[in-house]
């Protein structure tokens, strides 16, 4: 898939809805109340619409995701704004951080890896005792979201409950699990249609 979203980088941040869908995922960020605030990691960060909106909350972000020219979009954004805690990493799985994390956010990444269990796996061993796995992502729908795209391989979004089952078998106790945006966009008849995301905070437990 990182050809795909290497070839939309360049007007990524065109779209107002991706725009308003991040700041919407930032706010929800904001709102809990860490254990640690040292250090935060976009997983899936793209050219950083999400992550770069957390420089203050956290001590660093880690803008982390496999597509090359997302990451070169976002290193340009950064550069251009002076912004001196926030680090790019061109990596295909959480499992290639280098160090562990008070906090890991996802934005509409998850339906797009196909073991979902390992990345469960990999986000605890990635986060420090106590850190946060925030998942911002779609709830189970009829395929239509990714009518576009032909070579979508992914998840046609999630139970949520399946992934709380998923969590606490990892090691996660749930926090929070409940919807808080809506995405529009046309299904496969031609009808606007709204795709609510949830938002699925769990804490590891040591």
């Amino acid at each position: 898939m990182s050809d795909y979203f290497d070839s939309l980088a360049s007007t990524w941040d065109d779209n107002p809805m991706k725009v308003e869908r991040a700041e919407a995922t930032a706010a929800k960020v904001k709102s809990i109340d860490f254990e640690s605030y040292d250090s935060v990691v976009d997983y899936g960060s793209g050219t950083g619409l999400l992550g770069v909106q957390l420089r203050h909350t956290f001590g660093t972000v880690h803008l982390a995701d496999s597509s090359e020219k997302m990451l070169k979009v976002a290193q340009d954004k950064i550069s251009k704004a002076g912004l001196d805690n926030i680090y790019i990493h061109h990596i295909a799985s959480l499992s290639e951080l280098p160090d562990q994390h008070s906090a890991i956010v996802t934005l509409m990444t998850l339906h797009h890896i196909a073991d979902v269990k390992d990345f469960f796996a990999q986000a605890w061993q990635a986060l420090e005792p106590q850190g946060t796995l925030m998942i911002a992502d779609l709830y189970k729908e009829d395929g239509s979201f990714h009518k576009n795209q032909p070579n979508f391989d992914g998840h046609n979004g999630f139970d949520v409950v399946e992934l709380e089952t998923i969590a606490k078998q990892t090691g996660f106790r749930i926090e929070h699990a409940a919807a808080y945006y809506e995405v529009l966009k046309e299904n496969n008849e031609g009808n606007e249609v709204a795709y609510p995301l949830f938002f699925f905070v769990a804490k590891k437990l040591t």
